[in-house]
């Protein structure tokens, strides 16, 4: 295998609006070649791949610790050499971020939520091997909550997190490697984190 380059190209314009908001707009283009794909003789180089689009963003915050973020991006991928959309590549993707202080700044809750539109997959011919795009692996939105402290106890760090919050029903794109088309993710799970530094 040859090594994947990639050249990135960015432009970036932010604006403070007012004390309590700032936004931003950014135009993107990458262009990878000797890109590193999965294929039925296994990890291959293809000729590469193009990147391009565009995030809008505002981010907002409070002197009571109050901080928010709303970003939208859109963005189309394709192999440069057959035009097709890449894989696993959603078209739009919008996030949506809440932190609140609950306690003495000691104790926050944070909010998210995450959309991704559809995503295309990938399936092995059974005729030729070659690989053929597959159905589109729907689009999801998800909502996680997350309760940390910073340094409530000297050095100590806790989070307890819940994701897919809503128990949302929801599959990613699979490789060749595998049966089915997609693979379905976790609903409701929990997560508690402790971290120490001495």
């Amino acid at each position: 295998l040859r090594p994947e380059t990639i050249a990135t190209y960015e432009l970036v314009y932010e604006q403070g609006i007012g004390n309590h908001l700032r936004s931003s707009v950014t135009g993107f283009y990458n262009q990878i070649d000797d890109l590193i794909s999965l294929g039925n003789q296994g990890y291959q180089n293809v000729s590469g791949a193009e990147a391009k689009g565009a995030e809008l963003s505002l981010d907002a915050f409070w002197s009571s610790g109050v901080r928010g973020r709303a970003s939208y991006t859109f963005q189309e991928t394709e192999d440069s050499s057959t035009g097709q959309v890449l894989t696993d590549s959603p078209q739009n993707v919008a996030k949506l971020n809440l932190s609140v202080p609950l306690w003495k700044d000691k104790i926050f809750a944070s909010l998210e939520f995450q959309y991704l539109s559809q995503r295309t997959t990938i399936q092995l011919d059974p005729l030729t091997g070659a690989t053929i795009a597959g159905a589109d692996a729907g689009g999801y939105s998800v909502v996680n909550l997350t309760l940390f402290s910073q340094n409530l106890v000297k050095g100590l760090d806790i989070s307890a997190s819940v994701y897919n919050l809503l128990d949302q029903s929801y599959s990613d794109p699979s490789t060749p490697l595998h049966v089915q088309n997609e693979i379905p993710q976790n609903g409701r799970a929990f997560r508690i984190k402790l971290t120490y530094r001495f």
